[in-house]
């Protein structure tokens, strides 16, 4: 489960880490909520594209955009049934520097040892005149795997432009991606002021 993620770096300095133009929009993130706008890339003509996307995914055959509250998250186990469409041809990097979960009523932060950003495997969708993202989860593995069953798959940067890039089959590679996961992750308490969506500012991850 992921239902909070982080995004903290200068958003000059990100859109050079992901080798892509900057979003002028953007500017660091500390609770990062569903249906809000966030930033991912994709793959045009083999060149990074960054844009903003609401957090939910809306298929397009949905009626109304209440769906994109349940869909938030797709498992791995589900994926190439649920999202079979999207798996193929319409992948994204969604871009994070970490991620909460909560053991009981105190929340925590999981991130990189060097606290550097990263990209979760994600899949868009455009439903009408929205573009939404889900974020793909699989089983907790490593320190994760203390906390909570479920956790955000989290690409190596060698594996950024095969799984944006939408010339190739998702269900050729998702094994592979699942399979690929070596993180270094540490976990910090935070504050639990971040379990209110208002608050948004480093106070949550003190």
């Amino acid at each position: 489960m992921c239902g909070r993620y982080t995004l903290r770096m200068n958003p000059l300095e990100l859109a050079e880490v992901f080798g892509v133009d900057p979003q002028p929009e953007l500017f660091p993130r500390f609770n990062i909520a569903p249906t809000q706008l966030n930033p991912v890339i994709r793959l045009s003509e083999d060149s990074r594209e960054m844009s903003l996307m609401r957090w939910g995914f809306i298929p397009p055959w949905a009626k109304d955009a209440k769906i994109g509250y349940r869909m938030i998250n797709a498992r791995s186990e589900l994926i190439a049934k649920s999202y079979k469409p999207a798996l193929k041809s319409k992948r994204c990097l969604v871009l994070a520097d970490g991620w909460y979960e909560w053991r009981g009523k105190k929340p925590f932060h999981f991130r990189m040892t060097d606290n550097q950003p990263f990209a979760f495997a994600g899949l868009w969708s455009a439903w009408k005149d929205i573009e939404t993202f889900t974020i793909f989860t699989a089983q907790s593995d490593g320190v994760a795997s203390e906390y909570h069953d479920r956790m955000p798959v989290i690409l190596s940067p060698d594996a950024y432009d095969v799984w944006a890039d939408p010339s190739i089959d998702g269900n050729d590679i998702i094994e592979g991606i699942i399979q690929g996961r070596q993180m270094d992750i540490e976990v910090v308490a935070a504050n639990q002021c971040v379990g209110n969506v208002k608050n948004e500012s480093p106070d949550c991850l003190n």
